[in-house]
């Protein structure tokens, strides 16, 4: 009896090992790059302050501070407990009303870069750092201080490669505010999710495409857009790579599924408003072309789009390879560029953290890329439920009916 319990003790104990340790690989496989090294940023003369800030226990006070920034980083060293190598480490920052909970891969060491609560940093102002998991040594932080240009006033233009992007990425931003919603993609594609509704591959992909185009139309007017300011240009699901290669050519079709990556198909929403009515063709010049239309058109102060270096999907970056040969087409160097990622490039589980976690900067180690600036938009209670609506509309984001 004594050998029957002892086998089944070591069998449960082996079991045990067995599951902590693939547990364990699944937790770090969710990041991409080595969680131990240093974030590196190259700012320029971006910042409009670099401030020097002494960190030796859980307590620091700010130094006077200049005035005009919206967005302010505190760049630390970091390092994980044991516990957490298991568990995600986090640390807030702020003062007594008001501070972040930042949250971290696990494992995480090194330089990071944290967006604090603009409502805790001032001049003179004491913050407190609370780690959970985690633990910093006394150090000389850097405080980074960043000024964009005015956003009340601006005209928005939201360039969105796929439906849901401009939602995922912006919806706070663009919401309420003077703002134009163009997707480039109907996001048609075929992965099984509609396997229950429809046999043939090119039913299904059609109906991902008529239901995804019909999304990225409705769902802006839930945050005050005018639909005369939304506009889908209907190019197909994971063509601009080859659309971008192939430029002039009309031999950028699969034609796997429907013989044909027309985007006359999909195109909708204010075509004859914000592109004077023009057609569009499977190429890569005419891609180009509806952009410069585009900016034309509306004029825009701001353009967010997504980031080539730092968004792994490929349309997303030739979304934006293509907004930078339209603006040189028309020679527009006056136009900010604010760039996001929603497929992060070394994590797609990038945000970490719980939802209304503080966030940090992406992961990024290689500073021969100099940033421009970081831009950090709050959204308070009433807007973040906004964007939840906002989200859960997007057929692409919930499961398929039923």
């Amino acid at each position: 009896m004594r050998i029957l319990v002892r086998t089944v003790v070591i069998i449960v104990a082996a079991l045990g090992v067995i599951f902590l340790s693939v547990e364990f690989d699944r937790r770090h496989g969710l990041y991409w790059y080595d969680v131990t090294q240093d974030y590196r940023y190259e700012f320029g003369d971006s910042p409009l302050g670099s401030i020097r800030i002494r960190i030796a226990g859980d307590e620091v006070r700010l130094p006077e501070l200049p005035e005009g920034w919206d967005t302010a980083v505190l760049s630390l060293d970091i390092e994980s407990t044991v516990a957490g190598h298991w568990f995600e480490p986090a640390l807030s920052v702020g003062n007594e009303s008001d501070s972040w909970t930042h949250t971290f891969a696990r494992g995480a060491e090194g330089r990071r870069y944290l967006v604090l609560d603009p409502r805790s940093v001032a001049s003179d102002e004491v913050l407190k750092l609370t780690g959970e998991h985690l633990r910093w040594p006394e150090q000389d932080a850097e405080l980074l201080l960043f000024a964009t240009p005015e956003l009340v006033n601006a005209k928005v233009l939201i360039l969105a490669t796929h439906p849901d992007d401009a939602e995922i990425a912006a919806f706070g931003l663009y919401a309420s505010r003077d703002s134009y919603v163009v997707t480039v993609s109907a996001g048609n594609y075929v992965d099984g999710l509609y396997d229950h509704l429809a046999t043939e591959s090119a039913e299904q992909l059609a109906w991902r495409g008529r239901v995804r185009v019909w999304d990225s139309l409705a769902v802006p007017l839930w945050g005050d857009i005018p639909a005369d300011h939304i506009v889908n240009l209907g190019y197909w699901n994971g063509s601009l790579q080859a659309l971008y290669e192939q430029r002039d050519s009309l031999g950028a079709r699969r034609g796997d599924l429907s013989g044909t990556d027309d985007p006359s198909l999909y195109r909708s929403g204010a075509v004859d408003e914000l592109l004077d009515g023009r057609r569009g063709n499977p190429t890569w010049r005419s891609l180009v072309a509806d952009i410069e239309a585009l900016i034309r058109s509306i004029e825009p102060d701001i353009i967010v789009t997504p980031h080539p270096a730092l968004d792994a999907a490929l349309d997303h970056q030739f979304t934006t390879i293509a907004l930078l040969e339209a603006m040189t087409a028309i020679g527009d160097t006056d136009t900010v560029l604010l760039l996001y990622t929603n497929h992060h490039v070394l994590s797609e589980y990038y945000p970490f953290g719980p939802t209304g976690s503080g966030i940090t900067l992406p992961p990024w180690l290689d500073d021969a890329l100099t940033f421009g600036g970081v831009y950090s938009h709050d959204l308070d209670a009433d807007m973040q439920m906004r964007k939840l609506f906002a989200l859960e509309a997007m057929h692409d984001l919930r499961a398929a009916p039923r």
